[in-house]
């Protein structure tokens, strides 16, 4: 068996990738009633990365740091949020806590909700504060 070389392994994972979010995308539209269904802003966000990329920017952790120095955690958050099934509610939330600023119910439903809380705190003490809550275990 002949060893890949890595444009042809990145070339395969991206071909599987395109092919898993246009099964998706089938799936969430015919869900969904279609593009025009219920949420017209659901099918602009449904396979990028954008509503993270709003989160992130709401808890002021910066997305070119994290890209640079956590390349592997960065894409991983992109690959979940391009995958989770709580599109509505997340633009919702993201809508909301811009508008008012008050911190919403996003963590019940992010996949990357603790990861981001985690980053939070690292990256802006503060800030991050204020998302953060006690384990259950100490409650």
């Amino acid at each position: 068996m002949a060893l890949l070389s890595f444009s042809g392994v990145l070339a395969r994972v991206q071909a599987g990738l395109t092919r898993l979010f246009a099964t998706r995308r089938k799936l969430v539209s015919a869900e969904n009633g279609g593009p025009d269904a219920e949420h017209p802003d659901l099918p602009r966000y449904c396979y990028d990365a954008s509503l993270l990329f709003r989160r992130l920017a709401l808890l002021r952790i910066d997305r070119d740091e994290l890209a640079r120095e956590e390349p592997l955690l960065a894409f991983e958050f992109q690959g979940r949020c391009a995958l989770c099934r709580s599109k509505k509610e997340c633009i919702a939330d993201l809508d909301r806590e811009e508008r008012t600023g008050e911190p919403q119910d996003w963590r019940e439903y992010c996949p990357n909700a603790a990861m981001l809380n985690a980053l939070g705190a690292v990256q802006n003490c503060p800030r991050a504060a204020q998302y953060l809550k006690v384990p259950y275990a100490w409650s």
